[in-house]
């Protein structure tokens, strides 16, 4: 018979552990003061964004009395995309109409010829796509140059 030699081992060491109720009070108010301070953060960065995406100041998304020039400046920035595309011809023309020297109904049509060449499943898109290139070609002086490189583009659409 042989003897096997036999280890012994010692049991592991305890890990201190804070309390329960000093760790609940730690993590809550870790909690609340990230809660605090991301909100103010993503507030203020969001306001900021929204404002320089558009391009227009306070005082330009102010009610200006008139209910179709409202409508139609909701339409060109902050109505979805859908939604424009769907009313381009109403949009157009009222925009050749009655407010051609309206900066922002001019920037909801470059959001509409960039949806035009974007989406190749949009309903009667050739039609809506000349007659957006028409208004581009008589646009006034200080939008047709932003306007002019997306004309190309829209002519091609088949």
């Amino acid at each position: 018979m042989r003897i096997e030699p036999v280890y012994v081992l010692a049991p592991k060491a305890q890990v201190r552990t804070m309390p329960t109720r000093r760790a609940f009070l730690m993590a809550g108010g870790a909690l609340l003061v990230g809660t605090a301070v991301g909100g103010a953060c993503g507030y203020s960065l969001g306001a900021q964004n929204s404002a320089g995406e558009r391009g227009d100041s306070e005082t330009e998304r102010k009610s200006s009395g008139d209910a179709l020039l409202d409508e139609l400046r909701r339409l060109a920035v902050d109505a979805p995309v859908a939604e424009l595309v769907e009313r381009s011809m109403f949009y157009l023309g009222s925009l050749t109409d009655a407010y051609r020297e309206d900066a922002i109904l001019w920037a909801g049509v470059g959001r509409l010829a960039d949806e035009l060449v974007r989406n190749s499943s949009i309903e009667r898109r050739r039609v809506i796509a000349r007659f957006t290139a028409q208004i581009i070609a008589g646009a006034p002086t200080p939008f047709d140059k932003k306007l002019e490189e997306k004309r190309g583009p829209l002519l091609s659409i088949r």
